[in-house]
């Protein structure tokens, strides 16, 4: 059995982690819908995934969003409202570590 965490624990981690405030949004395009963890301030409005940089996002204007995005949950690691936790979770632009899994378990 694949092990998960709530949205909301998540959410409260990346909060902790980067030790900002974070919204959460919801992206798709043709290939796949993405849910972010982003801070207020940011102005996502599209994505393309890339074979060799991975995510690609664009704000309203088309220009490269140029700001780490504190958290990217791939449509594979949702289960409604629940996260399975695997490396393709990207935290502050880095696979969560087995100490931020445990503390995300307990």
């Amino acid at each position: 059995m694949q092990e998960t965490v709530s949205l909301r624990d998540l959410k409260t981690f990346v909060e902790k982690k980067t030790k900002k405030k974070t919204i959460l949004k919801v992206i798709w395009n043709e290939q796949e819908k993405i849910t972010l963890l982003i801070t207020p301030n940011m102005k996502i409005n599209s994505f393309i995934v890339d074979e060799k940089e991975g995510y690609l996002f664009y704000d309203v204007a088309g220009k490269p969003v140029e700001q780490a995005i504190p958290c990217v949950l791939p449509e594979s690691v949702m289960l409604g409202d629940q996260i399975t936790l695997s490396q393709m979770i990207i935290v502050n632009g880095q696979p969560l570590t087995k100490e931020d899994l445990a503390s995300l378990k307990g």
